[in-house]
């Protein structure tokens, strides 16, 4: 069978091209994208060079010619002319009819080609396995968060998720309670173990690759989350494949959640390791449907704000549930995916009463139960305003129904409606809104301390609230604000969502930041704010240094921090990393905090901050937005008088982003003016750092000689550097990284010999240094091996290759010891060692949780056995 048919080399084309520009590929993915580069340079170099001779075994980058120059291949050209990644679509399909005529033409190409495409043929199902394989121990997470236990009534809304389920729905009414006898076959009534009924999630479900879809709207306060998690509680034993949450934070726009973030958060709970996850979204989307293809799980999607919010998180099994809360009705949801839209009404007078008796007890309720009654009522069904005054009677011992009732009625006489009635008469007087009179009293039995507390955390929309960072906020010891957050929750004015991690309902926190302005005035709020973005800042530069321990940071921050050598250890990297991302959409509001108050010297110092967390992790429209503000700040803060580095460190950093999402141009842009900036500020290593980012760019597009001549300049501009001079003491390790890129864009270039120079260069700096960077060091080695394979001399790759494993094993690289193993198999000196190294690099990717990895391991494996 012809190996070279459209579609087979357009795969592997598209397969190799795919991650170039983001560098989402791969270690093995950038070799194969590597690999295409070459053979693309093979035959544009043909065209450049009418008079060669034929191509030889020994001559990977011949000057023969198989055609004029119209038939070069495609792809945006560097300056030097030669080609780059292709584009689009059109360009990908002419490159991969270029290759087949010019394999057709020359049994070497042929050869070489047909080698490609079985590498680029396991790098697919390496893609395809991390989609759709379920690793060895599949991957089954728990994200609800806590039940209630004082939870009450919406059977009704149990009932019609389980009929939806089981196809025995009926029509609701406007509240959502569904006019039935039965609840059907298969089903379980009110007050059973749904778990338990005979039928399964899926069994009588609709179109293929289509969940079922509820969508639970109502006002603030109603109980939509706690409906929507204890149906999922309820509903788990149909649901054997995990439960996932995502609040999307949608009361308002501005505030909205991009369902990018909530992807990633799904991807690493479904057990896709952060290396292998897209930074597109529309990736990000395809992963995750592809990941939940044929599982049965139930999705908590919770204060939506609209369907696009909603769109990209649904899942593509149809034995999925996915429940949506909403305060608004998301009409294009039922209309585009067919959810069935449950309206949360009130509770019922009996219900109220039965959750406020659940929460002060029942002995205390019958106490005075006339005045009881009368308190339930006042609070209209609403469950959060029935769960704080349910609260402050507990806490309070001999606070009495009588006198609750009277301080109701003192409250709420004569409230404004403030919606107004639009007559311009003056506010219409109508009942108060339960929750709004309910915080009220429940703030004002508050002590000082805690009502203090409560108003500073209610200034800014914190997705989470720690300790340390109340603490702050407050300006009180990490004890006291222990103590007060204890309190707080325990009145329901806070959300305890974690250990010692709260958060406010967003009806409640619009409350205490009313409150703050009203008391604490500009002064006491911008100084709340203040302490807790300079909190945010300290905790993020402390972990980041410990992530990358030996980069270079800018900012007063890092040259506080206390040096010290545990700090250099993987665990505590590894540990420092897990601290930035439980912290991350913090300090993304910590960001936005910073600059709508003016703090524009903490603003770009936060996004220093958050270099180790984007690099590793992604996140990577975050990124953009957060750096998008640390640029715009930097600016402001030069301006007055600040640090004239910043605005060039946000600007490249910023860039690496927009590589991220696979966007060359902006990245470009960014890193052009990042060096123009840096120049005028005199700053050197920051001119050297954008310079060589502009060769890593260069290098991701093929653009081989355009990387170097960026490297070189690079190169100059460090040795610029005088002594004393801003960034002098990492000058030698930038050199040593310089010398590595260099050693990286001569293979580009087929100069095997030049890059073998380059590298050893690389690694002598390195191992020069005072404090070693092993973890480089092992890098440069397996970059010595990828030449030296590149050049035909697996011989002379072994080496270098088994000293950076030994590094690697030992920095507890599990991805990159895995990588540079399953590169070692392919300098066996005979089949049985090639298996001993494949087989090993396989527990490896298994026990790093790559599945794709396994896949093309074991498929290489069983190539072996073949012996091809």
């Amino acid at each position: 069978m012809d190996p070279f048919t459209m579609a087979a080399v357009l795969t592997a084309v598209e397969t190799a091209t795919s991650g170039a520009l983001s560098g989402a590929a791969g270690e093995m993915g950038r070799r194969t994208t590597e690999g295409l580069a070459g053979l693309v340079r093979r035959m544009w170099r043909r065209g450049e060079d009418p008079g060669g001779d034929p191509a030889s075994p020994a001559d990977p980058t011949p000057d023969a010619t198989t055609g004029d120059g119209e038939g070069r291949p495609p792809g945006a050209a560097g300056t030097t002319g030669a080609p780059a990644v292709p584009a689009d679509a059109g360009e990908r399909r002419a490159l991969a009819a270029l290759l087949i005529e010019q394999a057709r033409r020359e049994p070497v190409f042929a050869r070489d080609l047909e080698a490609w495409l079985r590498e680029a043929a396991l790098v697919g199902d390496t893609a395809r396995a991390t989609r759709a394989a379920v690793p060895a121990a599949p991957s089954r997470p728990r994200l609800l968060p806590p039940g209630t236990a004082a939870f009450t009534d919406r059977e009704h809304v149990l009932t019609a998720v389980m009929e939806l389920l089981d196809g025995t729905e009926e029509e609701p009414d406007v509240y959502g309670r569904a006019a039935h006898g039965s609840s059907g076959p298969g089903s379980s009534g009110p007050g059973q173990d749904p778990s338990a009924s005979g039928a399964h999630a899926g069994d009588a479900y609709g179109p293929v690759g289509a969940p079922r879809v509820v969508l639970l709207t109502g006002p603030g306060g109603i109980g939509k989350t706690a409906t929507a998690v204890h149906c999922a509680r309820a509903l788990s034993g149909r649901f054997p494949d995990g439960e996932l949450y995502a609040d999307l934070r949608g009361a308002t726009a501005s505030g909205a959640a991009a369902p990018s973030g909530a992807l990633v958060r799904f991807l690493h709970g479904l057990g896709v390791p952060p290396g292998l996850v897209p930074a597109d979204e529309r990736e990000q989307t395809d992963l995750y449907r592809d990941r939940t293809a044929g599982r049965r799980m139930v999705v908590v999607l919770d204060n939506a704000h609209s369907a696009a919010q909603v769109a990209p998180l649904l899942t593509a099994s149809p034995g999925s549930l996915v429940l949506v809360t909403s305060r608004h009705r998301l009409p294009e949801l039922v209309r585009d995916h067919g959810a069935r839209p449950i309206r949360l009404g009130p509770l019922s007078g009996a219900d109220s009463v039965r959750l406020l008796t659940r929460l002060v007890g029942r002995e205390r309720f019958a106490a005075q139960r006339t005045r009881a009654e009368a308190v339930t009522a006042r609070c209209g069904g609403i469950p959060l305003a029935l769960c704080e005054t349910g609260a402050r009677v507990a806490v309070r011992e001999h606070l009495s129904w009588e006198t609750l009732e009277r301080e109701f009625a003192a409250a709420g006489a004569g409230m404004p409606d403030r919606r107004g009635d639009g007559a311009g008469d003056g506010p219409r007087v109508s009942p108060p809104d339960p929750v709004q009179l309910t915080t009220d009293l429940s703030y004002r039995d508050l002590a000082p301390e805690a009502a203090r507390l409560y108003r500073l955390l209610g200034l800014r929309p914190w997705p989470e609230i720690s300790v340390g960072a109340a603490a702050a906020a407050a300006d009180v010891p990490e004890a006291e604000a222990r103590a007060l957050l204890d309190g707080l929750a325990g009145v329901h004015l806070l959300e305890e969502v974690g250990e010692e991690r709260y958060r406010f309902h967003d009806a409640v926190r619009r409350h205490a930041e009313r409150r703050a302005h009203a008391e604490d005035g500009r002064t006491g709020t911008a100084a709340a704010v203040r302490r807790t973005v300079t909190w945010y800042l300290r905790f993020a530069a402390g972990a980041d240094a410990r992530v990358i321990p030996g980069r270079w940071h800018l900012g007063p921050a890092y040259d506080r921090l206390p040096r010290q050598a545990a700090d250099r250890a993987p665990e505590a990297a590894r540990a420092a990393l897990a601290q930035l991302r439980r912290e991350r959409e913090n300090l993304a509001e910590a960001v936005r905090a910073a600059e709508e108050y003016g703090f524009d010297e903490l603003a770009w110092q936060l996004c220093e901050a958050m270099w180790g967390l984007h690099l590793r992790l992604g996140f990577h429209e975050q990124w953009v937005a957060t750096h998008l503000r640390g640029v715009a700040a930097a600016r402001r803060a030069a301006a007055a008088f600040g640090d004239p580095r910043a605005e060039g460190r946000m600007r490249t950093q910023l860039a690496f982003a927009y590589m991220g999402l696979a966007r060359p141009s902006d990245a470009e842009d960014e890193l052009t003016a990042a060096a123009a900036a840096d120049q005028r500020a005199g700053h050197r290593r920051g001119q050297a750092t954008a310079v060589e980012s502009l060769g890593l760019l260069c290098l991701r597009q093929w653009r081989y000689e355009d990387a170097g001549r960026h490297f070189r300049q690079a190169r100059s501009i460090l040795s610029g550097i005088a002594p004393g001079e801003d960034g002098e003491a990492d000058v030698p390790r930038a050199l040593a990284l310089l010398e590595h890129h260099l050693g990286r864009a001569l293979r580009g270039q087929g100069d095997f010999a030049g890059s073998v120079d380059r590298l050893r260069s690389a690694l002598a700096l390195f191992e020069a240094l005072p404090l070693r960077d092993r973890y480089n060091e092992a890098r440069v080695r397996t970059s010595l091996a990828e030449t030296f394979l590149a050049a035909g001399d697996p011989t002379g790759a072994r080496a270098p290759l088994d000293e950076a494993l030994a590094v690697l094993e030992a920095e507890g690289a599990l991805l990159h010891e895995a990588d540079a193993t399953e590169l070692r198999a392919r300098c066996g000196t005979d089949r049985a060692e090639e298996t001993r190294f494949l087989e090993k690099a396989r527990r490896l990717y298994e026990r790093a949780g790559d599945a794709g990895g396994v896949e093309r391991v074991t498929a290489r494996l069983g190539e072996a056995g073949r012996g091809r």
